[in-house]
């Protein structure tokens, strides 16, 4: 009979450090009021937090429990109402591993487990601090895993996990590993600086006023240059932060193929390994900002149904950080060897004419223009400024929507969204659904809406075309009714 196992010792500091990254701004609601109440009250009050958040934890460690069998993963848990559940290897989707640098030392690793039916915001299992032979056992039984699920007497005969010897030699059929160059080409080209600059705008608000209003008052006396210098040293500090971020998430970046599942690895303080089966891919996506265009640059990501990959871009599976234009394909086929082999036409969907897409992000931002133009007249450059902007990124997404079926089971579909351009490749079995639309006043211009729906994590990615073709639109309709 298997014997549950509990986590290691510090696997209760994963517990205690979780629960202080999802309630933290408690204790910053409270530190906030702290000239507003008694102090007695408030040393009492943050005495009492700091008391839940460690027995709380503490409770939950010590009443979890895991078996890795043959044949499922099985959890126990809860602290007033007992949890059993019970995951057959056939109806995971990823399994997720984490090695904090502290964690190395003692071979031990959080393990996260999803499947198809996992909650929004957590895995189905997470194991904090478990040996690194337990992410082992589990994969090895993924690629054994019997096609029925076991009765409750077969689990009971089930013998100890542990006394199976697992074997590592797992086949690799491709290998890629980051350069240094690479590397630094994918940090500098993030867009994830703007959010470190919005932060940084964010911090100066919190500063004390006496301190913003004599910068203001130093800056009023500055030159035109000093001051454009000083907002440019803001941009290049937050690139910096993006940048250095950017080189510790992705450090030593690996991707692996394996028979049947794609396995990604990267992280110098945290090592992040991710393992999606290949049959489980939802869509290909290639995606370039503005910046990669610019570059002749291009990243490759994986539209899986999990939610493993939510500390990557957009939330999905990165497999090719950072690539050039001309090498995409012949890189990626021998990882996803449905992938064409070549830059495929997309042109039947291409959009003739950009003035809708235009007039369209105009009207989205013309009421917003106007109040501004009319609310504070000396902001006007603004409403102009906003304008400007919505009239390039129509035309924008103009230029860059297309597609085209481009074998009997691959739909190849092209966005511009945002400045950003995004080629999705979409296996016929995994499209949800497909609409077609057209209003009666698109009808004298030949145009219609074409929108793909595939799934993404625990949502629907909705990839959508607008005014192409007619013609072109209601093939692809057509040939998708006829597969359903």
């Amino acid at each position: 009979m298997t014997t549950p196992k509990r986590t290691h010792p510090l696997g209760l500091l994963q517990h205690i450090a979780k629960s202080f990254k999802d309630y933290w701004f408690l204790f910053i609601l409270l530190l906030s009021q702290w000239r507003h109440i008694n102090s007695i009250w408030f040393w009492g009050t943050l005495a009492l937090m700091l008391l839940v958040f460690l027995i709380w934890p503490t409770l939950k460690w010590l009443t979890l429990s895991y078996a890795v069998t043959p044949d499922a993963v099985i959890i126990h848990s809860g602290i007033f109402v007992r949890h059993h559940e019970h995951i057959p290897y056939s109806r995971i989707q990823t399994v997720q591993r984490k090695q904090w640098f502290y964690l190395r030392p003692f071979k031990l690793e959080e393990v996260l487990i999803e499947t198809a039916s996992h909650d929004d915001n957590a895995p189905e299992a997470r194991l904090a601090a478990v040996p690194t032979d337990v992410a082992d056992a589990i994969d090895h039984y993924r690629h054994t895993a019997p096609t029925t699920t076991p009765t409750a007497a077969d689990e009971v005969a089930t013998p100890d996990a542990a006394a199976i010897p697992v074997p590592t030699d797992t086949p690799v059929l491709a290998h890629y590993r980051i350069n240094s160059t690479d590397l630094i080409k994918f940090g500098l080209t993030s867009l994830i600086f703007i959010p470190f600059l919005l932060v940084l705008l964010g911090l100066y608000n919190k500063l004390p006023k006496s301190f913003t209003n004599s910068l203001i008052d130093d800056a009023s006396h500055m030159a035109l240059v000093m001051l454009i210098g000083g907002i440019v040293l803001v941009i290049i500090v937050a690139w910096l932060g993006a940048f250095l971020w950017t080189l510790t998430r992705y450090y030593h970046f690996e991707l692996d193929r394996e028979p049947d599942q794609l396995k990604a690895a990267k992280g110098l303080f945290q090592r992040n390994t991710i393992t999606a089966p290949i049959a489980r891919i939802q869509a290909i996506r290639i995606k370039q900002n503005i910046l990669r265009q610019w570059l002749h640059l291009q990243t490759v990501q994986v539209l899986i149904a999990s939610k493993a990959a939510s500390d990557d871009d957009d939330n999905d599976l990165v497999i090719m950080p950072v690539i050039a234009n001309q090498a995409v394909y012949q890189t990626m086929t021998p990882f996803v060897d449905w992938l064409p082999q070549t830059v495929p036409d997309l042109t039947a969907l291409r959009v003739p004419r950009n003035w809708y897409l235009i007039r369209n992000a105009v009207l989205f931002v013309a009421l917003p223009a106007v109040i501004i133009a009319w609310l504070w007249p000396h902001l006007s450059c603004i409403s102009l400024l906003l304008v400007i902007i919505a009239v390039l990124q129509g035309r924008f997404a103009g230029r860059n929507t297309a597609g085209a079926l481009i074998s009997s089971n691959l739909l190849a579909l092209q966005t511009g969204h945002f400045w950003t351009r995004e080629v999705y490749y979409v296996p016929a079995d995994k499209i949800q659904s497909m609409n077609f639309q057209q209003s009666i006043w698109m009808k004298k211009t030949q145009l219609a809406h074409l929108t793909v729906n595939v799934r993404h994590g625990n949502h629907n990615q909705a990839i959508e075309l607008r005014y192409v073709p007619v013609t072109a639109a209601q093939d692809l309709y057509s040939w998708y009714l006829h597969r359903t």
